[in-house]
């Protein structure tokens, strides 16, 4: 599943939630659903951080050996 997928399934997770007919039990399990994809959301965002790090690193060190 990839990010804009979890995002839509968190979403849906988030609305089924609020629904007040929602059993304690079924409202744990959606709970904990939602917990591990945003857990994963967020190890994604942190990935694609670091490879726009090393991108925009590898740009300065260019543009520093490209001038000099």
């Amino acid at each position: 599943m990839d990010f804009e997928e979890k995002i839509k399934k968190l979403q849906d997770i988030s609305d089924r939630l609020e629904d007040p007919n929602l059993s304690m039990s079924d409202g744990v399990k959606l709970y904990e659903e939602g917990v591990l994809l945003a857990k994963e959301c967020y190890k994604q965002l942190n990935d694609i951080k670091g490879k726009i790090n090393i991108i925009k690193q590898d740009l300065e060190t260019f543009r520093e050996e490209s001038f000099e």
